[in-house]
């Protein structure tokens, strides 16, 4: 799974409205993750997508990173994964 973030959204934009936008090239949209703020309950100017595999991602951001939505360009990023943690040693281990 693939992480993406997708910034300067709309404070009025919902889950459906973020899975629109991504609609022309994705047919399919595994979550979607808007941070609200909890002074005003409004989004916070960003949200999370995750999509099935690294190549989608990588398509989503060449097609829509700077495309309008709700009159702002979107920004759209790849989210590096964390390495797993693990011990330091690692014996035999691939």
């Amino acid at each position: 799974m693939s992480k993406l973030l997708v910034g300067n959204i709309d404070t009025a934009a919902d889950e459906e409205g973020i899975r629109s936008f991504f609609l022309p090239i994705m047919s399919q949209v595994i979550s979607v993750d808007i941070p609200l703020d909890p002074k005003t309950g409004k989004n916070r100017g960003y949200a999370y997508v995750n999509l099935r595999t690294d190549v989608q991602a990588e398509n989503a951001v060449r097609a829509l990173h700077g495309k309008a939505s709700l009159g702002r360009n979107m920004t759209i990023t790849i989210v590096e994964q964390e390495p797993k943690k693990g011990k330091w040693y690692k014996f035999g281990a691939p």
